[in-house]
């Protein structure tokens, strides 16, 4: 559907269309924008976030590029940006098996299996690594470790290579305690790195591949390898840029994983501090608030260039040859500012090596070794015994692999059930085994301690979800609909918000609530979270009202509906699944947050269930019992909402609007 073009000397008889987006503006304008534009004001100030503010011009900034530890804090989060791209490997692979699995039968049964461990809030993964497999003395990477002799592997490497006794024989190494191996924590947990999301978003772009190609492929004698580099590859290239922006970019943007397994100090002489943290450091416990802004700034053009950067790459296949050359240039020009400005020559090499053709040169290299390929005849029987063989072995190894992945995935979610039934003395002596007698007392003692901050939550998830939805169904009406003077400018200022990461600006949004007394109070947590949420949820909302069929608003008009009548009759009947859709991304979301809460939330009664388990797994006398079942219990409601929508994801998401 085109929108309706309305001349500016009309607008008298349709001003009202102003107001379906009006509400959605205000929001975005108070809670998005206004902290943008404070967060630029004030980094040229010595702020103090109250009485003090002087104007320093651009100090803040110079104090910054002298900092080593800004800089160091970057070469941090560049380089678990990079491991986070290397991790991408493990989904790409499992999708790839799961999508040659002959069975659509198991092809279904996988993709079902992948779906739980996706909505485990990604906090309790993170502290179930932290209190299971990073803890020093009963923890299982330790276990593992000593039990395989792969630690006496590490103590003769740390000999051989000079390390400085980070592996000492007879000695159990502190992961999260040892500075020189928080780092290599920060790499290590999750493993193996198989998200749900990248898995999924993998298989969908992978059922696209018409089967005709494959055959076509086993005709010609076409190698697995090409099958994956000429056929495969390229198609799923969107859903590995896709993964690849969600992943550098939330590298660079957060600091959640970083505050939950070393806090706001980013460990031992803060040696895991990414930029996110510096910032909150600043602000909050340094009370430097103008040079936080000044960080917050740098954040956001650092996000936004590399999503610019990020999305050309991903357009590679489209670029010109000079384009293609510009960008290998800018990728020359990155990495020596990376090798100046951030000292780190192996990440300049990497950069480096990442602008070789690589794929295309190991076709070429196979090519050569393999000769041309000989054409298999319809009906023709090539295949001897041992190629029968080995391509049941080759099976049974991609069936095996999914399993293992399976296990793994599933592991911490095993493990925070068994524990939660379990007292401190069973989990010593077998905390992976099922043991009697069950201790159920743990779920009563963690209801009492978790039920407040569930509430609490279960309250900010929902009418947060709610005006979000309202709010969002009317500007996307405005949007779709008409072209009216100032659509194109509103439009793209929405784009913005997309790039723009919300941490940069929580300084000055701490500030705006302060003024509006909403600092410690469960409403900044629903208006926060709606304006933040308007942002996807209009984007969405606007391709889908503008594919529903033009006759039936043309039909409207000649009744005589209003733009108000058109909404409710026409938009609101159709947009049932994709808007639950929206409500129950944003829901889970707005539970999953805690940055925020941790910010503005003072009071225990008002904590939302996330911050309540950080405080949980950071007390230093834990009962493993209880703290285990507060964490399913925080994850269960989660789980059981994705349950119930996910025949409405499956209509919101395939079947869309009814088509012309």
């Amino acid at each position: 559907m085109t929108p309706k073009r309305i001349a500016a000397k009309d607008l008298k008889h349709h001003w009202q269309i102003y107001l379906f987006a009006l509400p959605a503006v205000l929001f975005i304008g108070l809670f998005q924008y206004y902290p943008a534009t404070s967060n630029i004001y004030h980094s040229f100030f010595r702020w103090n976030g109250a009485d003090i503010s002087d104007w320093v011009g651009f100090e803040n900034y110079k104090l910054l590029i002298a900092n080593a530890d800004f800089w160091r804090s970057f070469r941090v989060a560049l380089l678990l940006g990079l491991w986070n791209v290397v991790k991408m490997i493990p989904a790409v692979v499992v999708a790839i098996c799961i999508h040659r699995c002959t069975s659509e039968r198991m092809q279904w049964f996988y993709r079902v299996m992948f779906v739980a461990p996706m909505v485990v809030p990604g906090l309790v993964v993170v502290l179930i690594w932290r209190s299971f497999f990073f803890e020093a003395t009963a923890g299982y990477l330790n276990h593992f470790l000593m039990s395989t002799g792969l630690f006496n592997v590490l103590v003769w490497g740390d000999k051989f290579l000079g390390l400085g006794g980070i592996f000492q024989a007879g000695q159990k190494p502190a992961w999260l305690g040892d500075g020189r191996l928080l780092l290599v924590a920060c790499v290590v947990w999750g493993f193996p790195w198989v998200g749900s999301f990248a898995v999924l978003t993998h298989l969908a772009k992978l059922q696209n591949i018409p089967k005709h190609l494959y055959e076509a492929a086993a005709l010609d004698g076409v190698t697995w390898w090409s099958k994956f580099s000429k056929l495969e590859l390229p198609l799923m290239a969107g859903s590995i840029n896709i993964v690849l922006v969600f992943v550098i970019i939330d590298t660079i943007k957060d600091a959640g994983m970083i505050l939950a397994l070393a806090g706001m100090e980013g460990g031992p002489g803060g040696v895991v501090t990414v930029p996110a943290l510096f910032m909150l450091r600043k602000a909050f416990i340094e009370q430097q608030m103008g040079a936080a802004c000044a960080v917050g700034i740098v954040l956001t053009v650092t996000v936004m260039g590399l999503k610019k950067l990020l999305d050309a790459v991903g357009r590679w296949e489209e670029l010109s040859g000079g384009a293609r050359w510009r960008l290998r240039f800018m990728g020359i020009g990155l990495a020596g500012l990376v090798y100046t400005f951030l000292q780190s020559p192996a990440l300049a090499i990497i950069i480096l090596a990442a602008l070789v053709p690589w794929f295309r040169w190991i076709d070429q290299i196979l090519d050569l070794f393999r000769g041309q390929p000989k054409p298999v005849k319809p009906g023709e029987k090539t295949e001897s015994l041992w190629n029968r063989i080995g391509a049941a072995l080759l099976t049974t190894t991609r069936h095996g692999f999914i399993w293992l992945v399976l296990a793994a995935a599933y592991l911490p979610m095993y493990l925070m059930l068994v524990v939660s039934l379990k007292n401190n003395t069973q989990f010593y002596d077998a905390p992976a085994a099922i043991s009697a007698p069950f201790h159920w007392e743990n779920w009563a003692t963690a209801m009492q301690k978790v039920l407040p901050a569930l509430s609490n939550s279960v309250f900010v998830a929902s009418c947060s979800t709610m005006l979000t939805l309202l709010l969002a169904l009317g500007a996307a009406y405005f949007f779709a609909r008409v072209r009216v003077p100032g659509t194109a400018f509103l439009w793209n200022a929405l784009l913005v918000l997309m790039m723009m990461p919300t941490i940069a600006n929580l300084v000055p949004l701490f500030r705006l609530l302060t003024d509006l007394s909403l600092v410690n109070t469960l409403t900044a947590l629903i208006l926060v979270g709606a304006a933040g949420g308007q942002t996807f949820a209009i984007f969405v909302l606007r391709d889908f009202v503008a594919d529903l069929p033009q006759d039936l608003f043309e039909a409207a008009e000649i009744d005589g509906a209003s733009h108000l009548r058109q909404m409710f009759t026409v938009v609101l009947p159709l947009s049932g699944s994709i808007l639950g859709v929206i409500g129950v991304m944003h829901a889970i979301g707005q539970w999953n947050d805690f940055v925020l809460p941790l910010i503005i939330i003072r009071d225990e009664v008002r904590l939302p269930v996330m911050v309540q388990l950080l405080r949980m797994a950071g007390e230093y006398i834990k009962l493993w019992g209880p703290l285990m079942a507060g964490y399913a219990l925080a994850s269960l409601p989660v789980i059981l909402l994705f349950i119930a929508s996910m025949k409405l994801f499956s209509r919101g998401l395939t079947e869309g609007a009814v088509k012309e």
